[in-house]
């Protein structure tokens, strides 16, 4: 059986290229393709105020690709572990729900209610964009999830469906999700459902990267805590060395000028003397925190890796800051990339993905995806 995948690929390929278009006054401005989902109609307008915060997107990083290719394969497969024997594993339910915001979501509490316990069950629709993360990781490509993504390979379902339906003869009655007038209440349930897709999709492969920092952070991110904290203190150091040599150096032009009064002497070298006392001090003290310092660090990395032998998923207050620090990091950086920053080669890994999913469809003729 064929299926034509090419319209739904040439649409997620212009939405996520860079479609810049040329206003009357000559300006570039950013084109918004049409679409049954990426429409700003009054009765599904309220979605497009949240959308763009359920994108999720790789920023090459050349350290975590780089771990990636260290891991052995089990390691890997714990990185995207969503399921086990049929069911969605604890661990990956206490994840998502940690970075789940519903309250964020703006689509409506019934869908959001009924249909995450839907996309969770979904191993079909869960495999393909575990499979984008995991090339996106490997191949060190800008790649996205967002609703142009979610567009495309929801098209390739529904030609799929169409064509089985057409080939067996039962497409008397079957309605075409995407035929839905525009603003009807089945049109308007549709474009919701694909919207909270779209967050349950995107907070998935944010759930991978997460773990993924979390195995960095327990192999080098201890060395780079050390060596920053080094790095202070040397500066630290240096800072104090330059203030003594100062003040050495006016104490000298001072004492080359002659010996002035009593009095004045001895007030002078009294005043010398506190301050050398207060730069010892500070220097037990800065050594005093830097015994501390590696004191937690040793304490951290005995509790991280208590936590990782023992299946745990508790990350402790300084992960989650360097987390929040990296997706900060990667939400800056993809946004001064704009909001299309998926290139042509991962357009093609968007291809492979769709035709992956159309053979895995073929595979199973007596299942309705």
């Amino acid at each position: 059986m064929i299926i034509d995948i090419g319209p739904a690929l040439l649409k997620a390929k212009e939405a996520m290229s860079d479609c810049v278009g040329r206003d009357s006054g000559g300006n570039s401005q950013i084109e918004r393709p049409a679409g049954p989902l990426t429409t700003s109609h009054p009765a599904v307008r309220h979605l497009d105020v949240c959308e763009s915060r359920h994108c999720w997107r790789w920023v090459p990083d050349r350290r975590l690709s780089a771990l990636w290719g260290e891991l052995t394969a089990e390691e890997r497969a714990r990185v995207v572990e969503t399921h086990s024997g049929g069911q969605a594993v604890r661990r990956f339910c206490k994840e998502m729900a940690n970075q789940v915001r519903p309250r964020e979501c703006r689509a409506s509490d019934k869908s959001k209610r009924n249909l995450g316990a839907v996309f969770m069950l979904d191993q079909h629709s869960l495999s393909i964009y575990k499979e984008m993360f995991v090339v996106a990781v490997e191949q060190n490509v800008p790649l996205a999830i967002n609703m142009q993504v979610i567009e495309a390979v929801d098209g390739v379902v529904q030609d799929f469906c169409a064509a089985r339906r057409r080939h067996e003869g039962r497409q008397l009655g079957y309605l075409d999700p995407r035929a839905f007038p525009e603003g009807s209440d089945l049109w308007v349930q549709y474009r919701e459902r694909e919207h909270v897709r779209l967050m349950w999709m995107s907070t998935m492969a944010k759930v991978f990267e997460i773990r993924l920092l979390e195995l960095w952070e327990a192999r080098h991110g201890a060395e780079e805590r050390e060596a920053a904290q080094q790095a202070s203190l040397r500066a630290a150091m240096e800072l104090l060395a330059l203030e003594e040599g100062a003040e050495e150096g006016q104490s000298g032009s001072t004492g080359a000028d002659g010996v002035g009064a009593v009095g004045a002497g001895s007030s002078g070298a009294g005043l010398k003397e506190r301050r050398k006392r207060q730069k010892r001090r500070k220097r037990e003290a800065a050594r005093e925190a830097l015994g501390e310092q590696r004191e937690a660090l040793r304490a951290a990395e005995l509790r991280a890796t208590a936590s990782h032998e023992e299946g745990g998923d508790e990350i402790d207050a300084e992960f989650n800051r360097r987390v929040l620090e990296h997706l900060r990091t990667r939400a800056e950086e993809a946004k001064r990339n704009g909001p299309h920053s998926q290139t042509d080669r991962g357009n093609a890994i968007l291809k492979t993905l769709c035709e992956k999913l159309k053979a895995q469809l073929e595979e199973e003729p007596s299942r309705d995806p």
